[in-house]
Formats: C-alpha cells, structure tokens, sequence
C-alpha cells in the first residue's frame, strides 16, 4: 500500500476524455465593448483624459482601442478541455494533454490591474462625492454617463472618478447589454485604490466555470461576461504555437517597470476549430502550466485562498520537471513516477546538447543515476509534504467521529427513559 503511493502520483478528472471533446460550431456572447472610451473623451478635458490614460486602465484602454476580435473557436477549444477541480477561484484546461491554469495572478499578468486588496469591508473615500445616482439601488451606464456631463468643469477629481467608473463597468464588468450594476460599483469608484481587477476577474471566471458546466456539446452559443479577451489572451501565451500562428505582436521594448501582456497583441485571427486542433497535434507542441513571472511587477504572487488539490500540485510538480504528459496518463487518472523517470532523464540529456534524441553514454552513467537520486528525492518530498497534510486531517476526522459517536450514546438513553 505504501509503495504504491509513492509510485503513482494520481491526477485528476477530465470533463470530457481525450478524443471525446464535442465539436460544435459556437458562437460566443459577449458585452464588454470600448465605444465607451470616446464618449469619455468626448465630455472630459484633455488633462483630465491624459489623467485617465496615465491610470491602471491605460493597458486597458490601449488593447480595447485595437479592436480585437474574440476568437470563439479557440476559447471554445480551451473551454472543452476542462480539468475537474475542486478549486472555486481558478480554473485549469488542458491542451495536447499538457495542463494550463487560470487564475487571479494570470489575470493580472494580462491586464496589469490592481487585484490586491479586500472587496468586502468599509473603505476610505467612498462618500467623498455626493452623486444622484447613488440614491437608487442599481445603476445604469447611461446614468454614470449623464452624471458625468453635469458634473461642474472644475471637479476635476470628481469627473476623473466618473469617467473611470464608466471605463471599468463598460469594458471588465458588463454581464449584458444594456444592464444594471450594484450601487456598491459607483461607492468603490470614489476610492482611487479599489481593486478592480479583483472584482473583474471574478465576474470572468464564474461566466467561465458556468459556461463549462452548462454542456457545451449541446450548446450553438454561450455567453462570457467581464471581459472575455483577457481569457483569449491568456490561452495565446500559455500556448506559444498558438500566438505564433493566430495572433501579431508589437517588438518587446525594454521599458521601466513591468510591461504587461495585453499590450503587445495588435491583432488576433479568428482561425476554424480544425485548424486550432491541428495545433494541438503539432509534435513541437509546448503549453505553459504557469507564465513566467514579469519582471518588476509588484503583484506577481498575487492569489486568492482556495481549497487544496493533491492532484492539481502534482500536475503542477511533473510539469516543472520538464515531464510531457500523456493522453495514456489522463486515461489512468496518475502518473507513474517511475515510467517517468527515463523521460525527464532524457529531457535533460537533450537540453544539454541540443540533439533531438541522445542515448544514454556509459561515461555518464553516474551522473544520470545521480539525476535519478534527485527527482525520486523530490518526488518522496513532495509525497511526504501531501501525506502530512493528508494525515492532520485525518486526526480532525477521527476527533470529530469521536465527538458524534460521544453524543450518539447519549441519545438511545434518553428516548428509551422517554
């Protein structure tokens, strides 16, 4: 029993197999739009719309000025390949088997918003400005708009505040055309540090995890709510053969502080589903788990509490080892630590010399059982971290089992005497 837990590492579950996934023709809904943004500068001064571009919406605003398409034939692609998980605040797929996560910290890396902070709670500054709007119990982006142009010219701190609360439910946060907001969005807005990006990643990622849970096989059309080409982007960098092929790019330019990755895209094709599939079965396919950090940005550890997933730290363990899953593997549902070993074992024979395949030499022999020692080492580690954890839950168990069977013979006492 021992011995096969260390053997077998176990992954999770798929939403539909390898080869099973449904391929619709989907049409994707969407309301997140940017004619807002010369409606803004229509109404405010130049100074005050220079403020606006200076702000954390800048990336923002200069992707939505491109006019990218949202490719529904990818996100679709990306959307049936769902992994199962018990996790509530990300979401992880899978591409030629190879897994990919979505979360806060890659919605950060896309957009560069602020996703810091509490949501809930009292804040400063939110009763600074003494609007109409905030008399009802919703609003409206026409009523944010209408209280932009009567605000007086010298306010300028106050039209600022408008013209990005109009930017941010117009572009991040919209769930249909022509809706409402909660008041709660025009009170945050009076607070200059309000983790927006936070807010717009949720309403994202829950239209994300409804649309895979509503059977896309039978679906000719879903809708995605907040701003649903964050998402399309994020599956271009996790999948470089995908940018490559699909999307234009601007140079990387090195600039101070981070650059963020919504802007360098120009231009996105919207490609047929076959030819997306044609990517995944490239041999020269590579996915990214996790991006790579950005350097000099401030949030990059930027996460949100959820629950723990055995399953989803071993994906997440295998693959920065250099480890190609399989489509074998997620049939079996584990990963066999020792099938494992002779491929990560060439994957660092062929880094060093650059060859596409390299038997190993008997000159090296120590060195790659010494490579061997390291990632079984690693991966005993890792198993006894999971089975300590695995084990203080088991004790809160056994004292809660406790507990109810004490209470349990106190019961049949008392309704027998009744």
């Amino acid at each position: 029993m021992g011995d096969s837990v260390l053997l077998k590492l176990a992954l999770p579950e798929l939403k539909y197999p390898i080869g099973s996934q449904p391929k619709q023709k989907s049409a994707i809904n969407q309301y997140s739009g940017s004619e807002y943004i010369s409606i803004v500068d229509s109404i405010l001064k130049p100074d005050e719309m220079i403020r606006v571009r200076g702000s954390f919406l800048g990336p923002i605003m200069k992707l939505s000025e491109r006019g990218l398409k949202l490719s529904a034939k990818m996100v679709y692609a990306i959307l049936t390949r769902s992994i199962v998980s018990v996790k509530e605040n990300e979401a992880w797929f899978h591409f030629g088997a190879q897994p990919m996560r979505f979360s806060i910290r890659e919605f950060h890396m896309m957009t560069g918003l602020k996703c810091s902070g509490a949501l809930e709670g009292p804040r400063r500054e939110t009763d600074r400005f003494n609007w109409e709007l905030l008399k009802g119990r919703s609003h409206k982006l026409s009523d944010v708009v209408e209280q932009l142009r009567n605000t007086r010219e010298d306010a300028s701190e106050e039209r600022v505040c408008l013209a990005m609360l109009i930017l941010v439910e117009s572009i991040l946060l919209r769930k249909s055309k022509g809706g409402s907001f909660p008041l709660e969005y025009a009170k945050n807005a009076q607070d200059m540090t309000y983790p927006w990006g936070k807010e717009a990643y949720i309403v994202l990622l829950k239209s994300i995890q409804n649309a895979v849970a509503n059977h896309l096989e039978n679906k000719s059309k879903f809708e995605l709510q907040g701003y649903p080409l964050v998402f399309l982007l994020w599956i271009l960098e996790s999948i470089p053969l995908l940018r490559n092929k699909f999307s234009k790019c601007v140079p990387t330019v090195e600039v101070p502080g981070p650059t963020y990755l919504c802007e360098k895209y120009t231009d996105v094709e919207n490609p047929s589903l076959d030819r997306v599939l044609q990517v995944e079965a490239d041999t020269k396919l590579k996915v990214h788990c996790i991006l790579p950090s950005i350097p000099h940005d401030p949030e990059d550890d930027i996460s949100i509490e959820d629950k723990y997933s055995d399953e989803l730290e071993t994906l997440k363990d295998v693959t920065k080892k250099g480890y190609k899953l399989t489509a074998d593997d997620w049939e079996n549902r584990c990963v066999d630590t020792f099938e494992t070993l002779d491929a990560l074992i060439q994957m660092m024979a062929n880094k060093e010399t650059g060859q596409a395949s390299t038997p190993i030499d008997e000159d090296s022999v120590n060195e790659k059982v010494n490579r061997i020692i390291e990632v079984m080492e690693e991966n005993l580690k890792s198993m006894k971290d999971r089975m300590s954890l695995l084990e203080e839950e088991n004790m809160h168990l056994r004292a809660r089992v406790s507990e109810l069977e004490g209470n349990n013979n106190v019961f049949p006492t008392n309704v027998t005497q009744q």
